[in-house]
């Protein structure tokens, strides 16, 4: 298969977001690290490991554009198929499962949360920036373009940046006063 137009960010800015993603995950695993020598606040510790996985995943993304071969891929077989007048109930459908997907980890995460550090906050708002930008990207495929530009800055990319700063603010902050991230109640037996 060719590769599809647009293919990987090779802008200064897509590496800086690129490294961004695996640069936070670090920090999110870190810690995880600290928080996981004290026997309590298991839950903290869980979730930092979870958010450092998805952020790595979407590092990956960020730069092989999985969804823009998903995407190609997708414009191929249902030409070979003789479906492509009729792509967009597909690209619903798509749509439909991805959201259900974002939501169903969304919601996974909050559930992990409950009873973790207060100082869980920050990155947890972050994700949920990151999902919604996710969500955006996903419907702005071909049907709609909910991608708004101001003054050449796309607004949804701001999503990203302020979830990735925010997941990664929370992270450092845990990682300076690791007390203060520990200090949530003895979780329960889960």
């Amino acid at each position: 298969m060719a590769t599809p137009k647009g293919f990987g960010d090779l802008t200064v800015l897509g590496w800086g977001v690129f490294l961004g993603y695996f640069g936070v995950a670090a920090l999110c695993y870190r810690a995880a690290v600290l928080c996981w020598r004290d026997r309590k606040g298991r839950r903290s510790c869980r979730l930092w490991v979870a958010i450092a996985a998805i952020l790595v995943l979407l590092g990956i993304n960020k730069q092989l554009d999985l969804h823009v071969w998903l995407n190609a891929f997708g414009r191929q077989l249902a030409a070979r198929e003789g479906w492509y007048a009729n792509r967009g109930i597909a690209q619903v459908v798509f749509f439909g499962v991805f959201a259900t997907a974002v939501l169903t980890v969304s919601l996974a995460l909050l559930w992990m949360a409950r009873g973790s550090a207060r100082s869980m906050a920050g990155a947890l708002i972050g994700t949920m920036a990151l999902a919604t930008f996710m969500l955006i990207r996903a419907a702005s495929f071909d049907v709609v373009d909910l991608r708004t530009d101001l003054g050449g800055f796309a607004l949804h990319r701001l999503l990203e940046f302020v979830g990735l700063l925010m997941i990664g603010v929370s992270a450092f902050l845990a990682i300076r006063d690791p007390e203060s991230a520990r200090s949530e109640a003895v979780d329960s037996p889960s």
